[in-house]
């Protein structure tokens, strides 16, 4: 007599535990691309808002100078710098967005004038214009390191900068005018 057996066998255990590992292996990276893309999306759409507001900002001043970006992040005592998501830390944001003013000051004694420093729209003394970086976190995740870094700026300027690992400057700084050879516009 044949008794009936009930359960799996170790082969169906294991067929199901390789079909489930072969679409994580699939579905995982994709996730993740999404995520990144979407962080990138936010941070376009939060530059467009502070390039806005920097219009209205300047058509009651008629300046740039002394505008404080909303959210602007005060825990890393940097002004015109926007972490986002919003309050994270300055280790731990997704995009940080850097508004500053387009025109560059140099120390006194930089009289070759070689260093360019940028300053923030609330410490400047023209705000004749601006300018505005978002770069993705370098030291949260290796998909989101290799993001585009955004540029927009009061001239029209509208770019993305791919990550260039070759590169010795594989994001934009603040001292980036342009987005580069390899860049593409948003």
């Amino acid at each position: 007599m044949l008794k009936s057996s009930k359960g799996f066998t170790l082969l169906e255990l294991m067929v199901t535990l390789v079909i489930v590992a072969i679409f994580a292996a699939i579905a995982i990276p994709s996730y993740q691309y999404f995520i990144v893309k979407t962080r990138k999306a936010q941070a376009q759409a939060e530059m467009l808002k502070i390039s806005e507001r920097l219009e209205n900002y300047r058509s009651k001043q008629l300046t740039y100078a002394g505008y404080i970006p909303e959210h602007q992040n005060t825990g890393s005592g940097q002004k015109g710098i926007v972490n986002l998501p919003y309050g994270s830390s300055s280790t731990e944001y997704d995009y940080q967005i850097r508004v500053m003013d387009i025109n560059y000051t140099y120390a006194p004694s930089d009289t070759l004038k070689a260093n360019p420093q940028t300053q923030s729209l609330e410490d400047s003394a023209l705000g004749q214009g601006w300018k505005i970086i978002a770069v993705p976190n370098q030291s949260k995740s290796l998909i989101l390191k290799k993001s585009d870094s955004l540029l927009l700026n009061s001239l029209g300027l509208k770019c993305m900068k791919p990550y260039d690992s070759s590169s010795s400057t594989p994001i934009l700084t603040s001292t980036s005018d342009d987005c580069g050879n390899d860049s593409k516009d948003w």
